[in-house]
């Protein structure tokens, strides 16, 4: 077809109106694909914050029973016995990470406080001194009577709470006013978040008991009241972090009680792109005040298009511009089929007239010969009717293919424009695309020791060990960790760190050892790690690596490092690792 047709069809009416419809399929479309992501992306946070909720119950749940088996256990102890409690706590926190510290208070008269001061001495707890906050003389009453309140067991007891053993918590506005809640109401009561001098924050769940079993005496005089505190030190940080790893891309708040106090720092999405284009925001608010424990979890994230949603539109719309185009080529040649059948006809009729023309003139000059007339004329039928057939023929031909051409293209076109189909097969996609999320699912993470930050490799490491209690399990050890670990950078400090975790962990584990000796210095900038046992060693022919040696050679290999694993059977196991520093 000539241009000046093609301009012509162009600017026809039925054209321009094709091409508005065609216009308004295409932001039908991709409004109906932006509107499926939204609500897909709504359907997964849902979803991922349902998780959290639970996640955050859960753990307010395990927070409870933590607290009424601790209280249990020391009612039916009683305050003497207090090795199988830090049995029971050191337990609950190895299970829970969210669980920092385990207390227990007893009633005190002040009159009684010398002889209890005393008893606890004995006891072990060399230092141990009742003292209040500040220097305020009056006395805290309980039903009538003056009383003290101090700390006598605690679980982590680390170096740096010792001095908190004989505290008297009654002298502490924000530990006294659920202190004296709970005695009254014999209830858990929480207190109020507040920040941990460790760094992060927390809050204190409290628990009076009236009764136990045992009575302490001392001197033939009863030193103790009849009642009994437990506290639970709870880690808000940590509960939240948990969170982050089921919704990772949202923001997250833990609040307290209907002033909505932060109970926790604000986690924000961590290397995760916000949408491009933001559609809707997302939040959700979770009112977890059932467990006595007034908290409210507060999840926001944002909705909308993100680079692979802008790509997809961007080929649904070149696919709905290619169909467009293959509709618009067809119409074209349909127009030009049109106007060559016109052209066709009018010549046609041009040559029957001038036919007629000539019929007419020849029979005037035939006049005379009346059967060369009638003849002629015969003929002239013949090859009239003979140019009607050939004429019909072609006709029929050649509208017989274009209208199957049409047919075919047409239906070609009506599969393409579908929108429930194009609707269905970007359904499927996002569908895959939410799989994914679900497979990362969060791994319990592993705490990072604060020892390391708060006082060096050295110190983490010996606490570690110490951890394991190898005295009680008739284990000699030979530690001997130079002071200038503490000055390596911090990759190499968590690495040296969870090396030596594993392997001493293993050779407790399975070496049945009785001696174990360890070593960590820095030479030549390198760090060394000597752990060595005298167990039963292990046949390397035998037995492949197991899951421990095996991540302890990948975490030095990682760095630059080597490993070195030397065994003899039922002579030991020697293992040395090598990491080169790097300077700063």
């Amino acid at each position: 077809m000539e241009k000046s047709s093609q301009l012509d069809y162009l600017l026809l009416p039925s054209t321009l109106v094709r091409f508005v419809l065609w216009l308004l399929s295409v932001a039908a479309v991709l409004a109906m694909f932006g509107y499926f992501t939204l609500a897909t992306q709504r359907a997964a946070f849902e979803k991922d914050a349902d998780d959290a909720i639970d996640n955050i119950h859960e753990q307010l749940v395990v927070n409870d029973a933590a607290l009424a088996s601790f209280a249990s256990l020391l009612a039916s102890i009683g305050p003497n016995n207090l090795q199988e409690a830090r049995q029971f706590t050191t337990s609950m926190r190895d299970a829970y990470p969210h669980i920092y510290m385990f207390e227990a208070l007893i009633g005190v008269n002040p009159a009684d406080k010398e002889l209890h001061q005393q008893h606890m001495r004995e006891l072990g707890y060399q230092d141990y001194k009742v003292t209040r906050y500040g220097t305020k003389k009056k006395f805290n009453m309980v039903d009538g009577q003056p009383i003290h309140y101090p700390i006598f067991f605690i679980d982590p007891l680390l170096e740096s709470v010792k001095g908190v053993m004989g505290f008297d918590m009654l002298s502490v506005r924000t530990m006294r006013e659920p202190l004296l809640a709970s005695l009254a109401s014999g209830e858990v009561v929480a207190s109020k978040p507040y920040k941990l001098r460790e760094g992060g924050r927390g809050y204190t769940l409290i628990k009076a008991i009236s009764e136990y079993n045992s009575v302490a005496q001392y001197e033939h005089k009863k030193i103790w009241q009849g009642r009994l505190g437990v506290l639970l030190v709870i880690k808000t940080d940590t509960m939240v972090a948990s969170v982050a790893d089921i919704v990772p891309s949202a923001n997250i708040r833990l609040l307290y009680g209907a002033e909505r106090e932060v109970a926790a720092e604000e986690i924000f999405p961590q290397g995760i792109s916000a949408p491009i284009i933001t559609m809707d925001t997302f939040l959700i608010e979770a009112d977890l005040g059932g467990l006595k424990q007034p908290f409210t979890l507060w999840l926001k994230q944002s909705g909308g298009l993100y680079a692979d949603d802008l790509q997809l539109m961007a080929l649904l719309f070149l696919v709905m511009c290619i169909g467009y185009g293959a509709y618009y080529r067809v119409l074209v040649a349909e127009h030009g089929l049109k106007l060559q059948r016109n052209s066709a006809l009018a010549e046609l009729s041009d040559q029957y007239a001038n036919l007629e023309a000539t019929v007419a003139e020849r029979t005037k000059e035939l006049q005379r010969k009346s059967d060369e007339n009638t003849s002629l004329a015969q003929q002239l039928i013949r090859v009239q009717e003979d140019q009607y057939l050939h004429i019909a023929r072609e006709l029929h031909d050649e509208f017989g293919q274009v209208l199957t051409a049409i047919k075919i293209n047409a239906h070609i076109l009506e599969s393409a424009e579908n929108t429930h189909e194009v609707a269905a097969h970007a359904h499927d996609i996002t569908s895959q695309a939410d799989g994914l999320y679900e497979t990362m699912r969060n791994m319990i993470q592993r705490l990072r020791p604060e020892a390391l930050d708060m006082f060096g490799l050295k110190v983490a490491v010996e606490q570690c060990i110490m951890a394991l209690r190898l005295d009680e399990q008739e284990i000699e050890l030979d530690l001997n960790i130079d002071d200038s670990v503490n000055d390596v950078e911090e990759i190499y400090t968590i690495a040296s760190y969870r090396i030596v975790q594993e392997l001493v962990n293993n050779a407790v584990k399975h070496a049945n050892l009785t001696r174990l000796e360890v070593r960590l210095y820095v030479s030549d900038q390198q760090m060394h790690i000597v752990v060595k046992d005298n167990g039963i060693g292990f046949d390397p022919l035998k037995h492949k690596l197991g899951f421990g040696l095996s991540g302890v050679d990948e975490r030095a290999r990682s760095l630059g490092g080597i490993v070195d694993i030397r065994t003899v059977m039922d002579e030991g196991v020697r293992v040395y690792v090598c990491i080169p520093l790097q300077a700063s």
